[in-house]
């Protein structure tokens, strides 16, 4: 067992080569336990925030009766093609 291997090391240094650039990171445990007692802030996924900004988005559709689906399905092709109609009309004659 190496002498002093017991002791915590309190400042570390670590050097790194990215392709032809080299620098080092410096590292105090003191103060990265410090940093982390700090931050009570909990930490949310990016998943969490997708599912969010999708709940904005997204809103529930209402829930009609099964009766009143059915003329639906067939009603609005004709709405939809009749108003397109009147403003297709209105363009030309407006």
């Amino acid at each position: 067992m190496e002498p002093g291997s017991g002791k915590k090391k309190e400042h570390r240094e670590i050097t790194y080569q990215v392709g032809w650039k080299k620098g080092k990171i410096e590292w105090n445990e003191g103060a990265a336990e410090a940093l982390s007692v700090k931050s009570l802030k909990p930490v949310e996924s990016p998943e969490d925030a997708e599912v969010r900004r999708l709940q904005l988005l997204w809103k529930p559709a209402m829930n009609l009766p099964s009766w009143m689906l059915f003329p639906l399905l067939y009603a609005l092709p004709v709405l939809c093609f009749g108003l397109t109609f009147i403003l297709i009309y209105g363009l030309r004659h407006g």
